[in-house]
Formats: structure tokens, C-alpha cells, sequence
């Protein structure tokens, strides 16, 4: 804080230091030449480094100063409505300068204070989603030992009690899974904040993802034009095309293939993974990156709508972009393009 103020205070010292150098020009110039007075007005804009309003002083000290210089040069008898009319204007310039230097300061301190705003918001939202999610996920930690207890206490013919038990531990992964996707929620909305880089090799990312999630299905790849590494955040990447993957698999039929295919253009690293299920509406793609938003063709598929949330966001964090090009009951591609970074 006092280095700021240091460098406002100097600023209004610099400020006042020129406009003096300006007067003494000003008093040297013939007085039919008062296009020295709008100088005072270029100055005035160098008080945005300084304290609030300091704009109006500076205004005020170039006004005083145009008035002076009047006095030490008085125009000849044929030039006194010209000379006066032009230092009017100059004054009015200057004041004009101030307000617009003013106004640009309140907007700037304006749009920061909304900033830190929702900035205070969405930690205190992140720090109540983790409180929630952990405090759930103790819950239904101590419910899914219990339940597994139950099951292996009944007897073996007491068919009910295993069918309930399981029916236990089926509901709480489901709520598990449902919490975790919460949670990536609300670790992609910071994630511009948690974004550390590094040398990603992209190829073997989605090589190992394919390997972990393909499980009878098909899937195609194409990935060895990819560039050896790419600069990113390993695990945002993985949570991308582990998103989009998951998704494929989940919205084409068991008997069709995905594809996914990878390559290098210009500075980016291309990825695009294809399915051949039920496509999306096309007044639809717009929102299917908004939180918690899916599709109206969705319905019978589980899912909370946050997949691609997410992934746009870890996209975004990496300077990169996607598009979606799909086609109902045709199939669906994701196209994410990352900068390869140096």
C-alpha cells in the first residue's frame, strides 16, 4: 500500500512539474498562439496512475495556470475575443480530459470490486461444496461398511437381506459418483488458479485412457501424428478426454465404435473422438457446455450434465478451444484444439 501511494504521489508531482514547464512555454509564446493551453489537457490523462479524482486537481491546477498565463501576455487590442474564446476551450478541454480520466477510474475500481465480489463468492462456495462432499462422503462410507457387514452377517439363504444390501452399496457409488462430479464442478470454475503446466505427452494420456475405459466396445484411434508433448496440466487434460471419452461410450450404442484421432496443425494439437449415437439437437450444442445442463434426448442415460462443464473449462485453461459437430441419430464429434506451448 505505501508503494502505491509513493507512486500516486509522484505521479501528481510529475504531473505538476510539466504543467509548470507548459506555463513558463506558455508565457514565452506570442500571445495570439494559444494552442499552448491544450497541452495542459495531454497531461491530465497521467493522473489515472494516480489517487481518485486526482484527475479534477490536475484540471484545476491547468485551468489556474491558462488564467495566469493570460495576464502575463495580454493579447493586442484586435485579438481579445479570439484569445479568450480559445483559452475557454482549452479550459473546457481540459475539464473534459478530467472527467473522462475520473470516469474510467470509478468504472476500473467498479468492475474490480465486482470482480473480488464473485471472487468471494465462488470461494465460499468451493469451501461449502467440500464441506458437503466430505461430510457425505464419511456418510456413506460408515452406510457402505455397514451394509457390507449386513451382507456378509445374513445368513446364506436369507436371499432379501443380501438383495438389499446390495441395493445398499449400488445407491451409495451412485451418490458417490454423483459427489465427485460436483466436485470437479467446483474445482473447474478455479481452474484457471490451479493451472500449473508442464511437458504433457498427449499420445500416451489418451492411450492409457482408451485402455482403462474401452472395456467390450470398439474403439478406433489414430493418434500417432500427435506432437510428442504439449504444454498442460496432466490431470485436466486426463479429466478431458476421459469426459469426452466417457460420454461417447455412453450415448452411442454397444455395438458401434468410437473413434478417436489425433494430430499436430500448425501450433496446436488436435483431438477429435467420434461416436455414432443419438446426436444432439442442434438449437441444443450452445448450452451443453453450461453446468448441469443436458441434452432432451439424454433422458435414460445417467448423468449430471457437469462432463462437459468441465471440460471446456480445463480447455479454456489451456488457451485452447472445442466445437461440436453433430447430427441426430448420425452421431457426434468433439473436436478440442490445444496450443502445444513451447
Amino acid at each position: 500500500m505505501t508503494r502505491v501511494r509513493t507512486i500516486a504521489f509522484g505521479t501528481l508531482v510529475l504531473v505538476a512539474a510539466l504543467m509548470a514547464g507548459v506555463f513558463v512555454f506558455d508565457i514565452l509564446t506570442p500571445p495570439d498562439d494559444v494552442s499552448i493551453c491544450f497541452i495542459y489537457a495531454v497531461l491530465i490523462p497521467l493522473a489515472i496512475f494516480s489517487f481518485h479524482r486526482a484527475a479534477y486537481a490536475c484540471a484545476a491546477l491547468a485551468t489556474s495556470l491558462s488564467v495566469l498565463g493570460a495576464f502575463f501576455q495580454p493579447p493586442h487590442d484586435q485579438l481579445p475575443l479570439v484569445f479568450f474564446t480559445n483559452r475557454a476551450i482549452a479550459i473546457v478541454a481540459q475539464w473534459l480530459v478530467a472527467f473522462l480520466v475520473t470516469s474510467r477510474q470509478e468504472l476500473e475500481a467498479k468492475i474490480r470490486s465486482e470482480y473480488e465480489a464473485e471472487r468471494t463468492k465462488a470461494d465460499t462456495s468451493r469451501r461449502f461444496v467440500d464441506m458437503l462432499t466430505h461430510e457425505i462422503g464419511t456418510s456413506l462410507t460408515l452406510i457402505d461398511g455397514q451394509a457390507y457387514r449386513l451382507k456378509k452377517l445374513a445368513a446364506s439363504d436369507d436371499e432379501g437381506v443380501t438383495t438389499r444390501a446390495e441395493k445398499i452399496h449400488s445407491a451409495v457409488k451412485h451418490i458417490d459418483v454423483v459427489i465427485r462430479q460436483v466436485q470437479a464442478a467446483s474445482e473447474a470454475a478455479q481452474a484457471s488458479d490451479q493451472f500449473e503446466p508442464g511437458d504433457v505427452n498427449l499420445a500416451s494420456l489418451i492411450g492409457d485412457l482408451v485402455v482403462q475405459l474401452k472395456g467390450d466396445r470398439e474403439i478406433q484411434t489414430d493418434i500417432g501424428s500427435l506432437p510428442p508433448v504439449v504444454r498442460g496440466n496432466s490431470d485436466m487434460l486426463q479429466q478431458v478426454v476421459a469426459n469426452i471419452l466417457s460420454n461417447a461410450l455412453k450415448y452411442s450404442p454397444e455395438h458401434t465404435a468410437i473413434s478417436v484421432w489425433g494430430r499436430a496443425e500448425a501450433d496446436s494439437a488436435i483431438l477429435s473422438i467420434t461416436d455414432r449415437g443419438r446426436g444432439i439437437p442442434p438449437a441444443e450444442k450452445s448450452s451443453l457446455f453450461e453446468p448441469y445442463y443436458r441434452a432432451s434426448n439424454s433422458r435414460g442415460v445417467p448423468g449430471t450434465g457437469i462432463g462437459l462443464y468441465v471440460v471446456r473449462r480445463y480447455v479454456s485453461a489451456h488457451g485452447g478451444a472445442i466445437e461440436i459437430e453433430s447430427d441426430l441419430d448420425v452421431g457426434t464429434t468433439l473436436t478440442v484444439r490445444l496450443p502445444i506451448g513451447d
